[in-house]
């Protein structure tokens, strides 16, 4: 048992911060403060009810929408509740295709108090084992993605193959570190930008299979939304 194990009741023990992750987080919190205290300005309202439902295309390539059962999501509680303005769950059919669970969790505002959980927080809370998350760069709509692909297990054998990234104002964060000096610079700067989790899960074993068909999912995704879907999912009225 490693000597940074700190031991809690019931035999259960916490891994102590190292120097790197106290430091960084004494940097955050001196950050989330300071950035209170100028009162950033929220940039866009918050989405009405059954906005987003509209901005996603329920026909993608030959997927069709078909429930909203059955994905991941975040953790229902007060914070979350206060997190997402909405969070658009939709399973997509294709005959002779793999499902393509899709999620799109967006929130008007982000600070340091409210930030998207990412697959790499809300997956191991379900109960599942999740591999190392590779860097999958996509090209949707003339906007470069820094997407990440990993694996989660559950111990009854269930695998699904992910595809996700996370949106900051026009900053595409590759993870939790970097998504929170970017919310932390924003609100520094007198900014309280919007957010979006982009997940698609796909229940399969074989990577390569479920990294194929995701981008396809993706593009053609990328070329069907309407204006106000572009700028949901791409960020596309802060786009320089």
């Amino acid at each position: 048992m490693s000597d940074r194990a700190l031991p809690l009741a019931g035999g259960v023990r916490l891994a102590r911060p190292n120097r790197r992750e106290l430091l960084l987080g004494g940097l955050l919190l001196g950050i989330t403060a300071a950035s209170l205290a100028l009162r950033p300005v929220r940039l866009y309202p918050q989405l009405s009810h059954g906005e987003l439902d509209a901005a996603i295309p329920k026909a993608v390539g030959p997927y069709r929408f078909a429930t909203t059962s059955g994905l991941v999501l975040p953790p229902r509680d007060e914070l979350s509740d206060r997190l997402y303005d909405e969070v658009l769950t939709r399973t997509y059919l294709a005959p002779g295709q793999i499902p393509v669970m899709a999620l799109f969790a967006y929130g008007s505002v982000q600070n340091l108090s409210l930030e998207l959980h990412r697959p790499e927080e809300c997956y191991p809370q379900q109960g599942f084992e999740i591999g190392a998350a590779e860097r999958m760069p996509l090209r949707l709509d003339g906007h470069d993605i820094p997407a990440s692909f990993l694996t989660a297990r559950r111990p009854d054998g269930y695998v699904e193959q992910l595809l996700f990234w996370s949106r900051i104002g026009p900053h595409f964060p590759t993870d939790r570190t970097t998504q929170s000096l970017i919310v932390a610079r924003e609100n520094f700067a007198g900014r309280m930008p919007d957010g979006i989790l982009v997940r698609l899960s796909l229940p399969t074993g074989d990577r390569v299979l479920a990294l194929r068909v995701a981008g396809r999912f993706m593009t053609d995704l990328a070329a069907e939304l309407p204006p106000l879907g572009r700028r949901i999912v791409f960020g596309e009225a802060n786009r320089g």
